[in-house]
């Protein structure tokens, strides 16, 4: 691919009729992607951050960035901070402050003036500082990819090298600014492009064009791969009420099986492979979760849920008078018998509360099931019914004041339902 011939319209269609955020540093990678859009017919705008580490560097770059933009009538916006301080206050790197501030401005500016994509001036030597370094950290195929681009998010330049850009601002007279920090080697990507990768350079000179075969490998590999993971997902992942079931057995034939586990339920926030073998390996009823997913060891299979923290603390404040809810889940009350729900109680209104609570199972609580002599407590009743931890956490009990009236769907507590002596009776279903 040339630069000189690049068009970033045929490149990235999706872009036509949206509205593109530029990331303008005033370097010359950034300058040569502004002057790259000012030659389509895209709607854009430039986002200039202006982090205060290099004095009068620093606004130098803000006001070759103004003056362009001025030029080319392009709106132009500009965020003056204080980098320093917000990295002491939230204890990061310099790098890291940096990357943080410029990242959570794009994200406001997308929200406050709509725009549908953002665009950086990341190049092919980025890439391969990035691969170092995630390489040296004993990255997986991820790490190897480089720096990823998302439906969202777009790097115009990442097929073309630094010398590429150079030589190709220098012919277009296009103006840029040189950050002097970029030959210091005190943070580790400067280390790796000032040493590490210029001396490689040296040895192979075809580094950079070498490079670009073997990302366009490694993306390649990573489609086949992820084709193998969706394929599986597809075909063996079976929802049920209580989330989605896995064979066990089918978890086990993959190979590399710690390679293939961690793809695949990576996305659900399982990092450690190993972990999720354990469950695999462990008995019924074990589980694991992250932030987001829990998963349950069954007889055959694990169980993916989401987690739904909110339904497992709130309660639910029902009227005890005819009406129709939905929410947590469907429930009729009638003060007259229903003659067509299986799931349904009777319930003597003079012996509970005019309000009633649907809620979750709670600790120690107990209810004299109808049917049987003396008390028990919710969670031998579960036991003995052979609830799996998913079936606990997906039932609800109705309450007054505290007390079971009944595990909803299942078994009512005999000290409130109606008898042939109640001279006021509700009725209770639910689906």
């Amino acid at each position: 691919m040339n630069i000189e011939s690049y068009n970033i319209e045929t490149f990235y269609p999706q872009l036509k009729g949206g509205k593109i955020l530029l990331a303008v540093s005033g370097g010359v990678d950034s300058m040569v992607l502004l002057h790259l859009f000012s030659l389509t017919k895209l709607n854009y705008s430039v986002a200039h951050c202006n982090y205060n580490l290099r004095d009068k560097e620093s606004f130098n770059d803000q006001h070759l960035v103004q003056d362009v933009t001025d030029i080319l009538g392009v709106e132009m916006h500009i965020k003056n901070i204080n980098t320093i301080e917000y990295q002491k206050k939230n204890k990061l790197s310099t790098q890291m402050a940096a990357r943080e501030i410029r990242y959570n401005w794009f994200e406001s500016l997308k929200i406050k003036y709509g725009f549908s994509h953002l665009a950086t001036a990341h190049h092919l030597n980025d890439q391969l500082e990035t691969f170092m370094i995630n390489f040296g950290r004993g990255t997986g195929i991820q790490g190897l990819l480089g720096i990823p681009e998302s439906p969202s998010l777009i790097r115009p330049l990442l097929n073309f090298s630094k010398k590429d850009i150079i030589k190709y601002a220098i012919k277009n007279s296009i103006m840029w600014n040189e950050d002097s920090t970029n030959k210091k080697n005190d943070y580790l990507r400067n280390s790796i492009r000032n040493k590490v990768i210029s001396e490689w350079k040296n040895i192979m000179p075809d580094l950079e064009k070498n490079f670009k075969k073997t990302i366009d490998n490694i993306k390649s590999t990573n489609n086949v791969i992820d084709g193998l993971t969706e394929k599986f997902i597809k075909n063996n992942f079976k929802k049920s009420t209580h989330g989605i079931n896995i064979r066990i057995k089918d978890l086990n034939k993959l190979c590399p099986n710690l390679f293939f586990l961690h793809l695949i339920f990576k996305k659900y926030g399982f990092n450690h492979p190993s972990e999720i073998k354990k469950i695999l390996n462990s008995s019924k009823g074990k589980k694991i979760q992250s932030k987001t997913h829990i998963i349950l060891r069954d007889k055959d299979y694990i169980i993916l849920k989401k987690l739904d923290n909110d339904n497992d603390i709130k309660i639910y404040k029902i009227k005890l008078i005819p009406q129709k809810i939905t929410n947590p889940l469907n429930i009729e009350i009638s003060d007259t018998p229903f003659s067509d729900k299986i799931k349904s109680i009777s319930v003597d209104a003079t012996l509970i509360n005019s309000t009633l609570e649907i809620r979750k199972p709670f600790n120690g609580a107990y209810f004299y099931p109808t049917g049987m002599v003396g008390r028990k407590k919710l969670s031998k009743y579960f036991k003995d019914e052979k609830y799996t931890q998913f079936d606990k956490e997906n039932q609800w009990v109705l309450t007054s004041k505290n007390k079971v009236v009944w595990i909803i769907g299942k078994r009512a507590d005999r000290r409130f339902m109606s008898n042939k002596s109640s001279s006021k009776r509700m009725y209770i279903s639910t689906d």
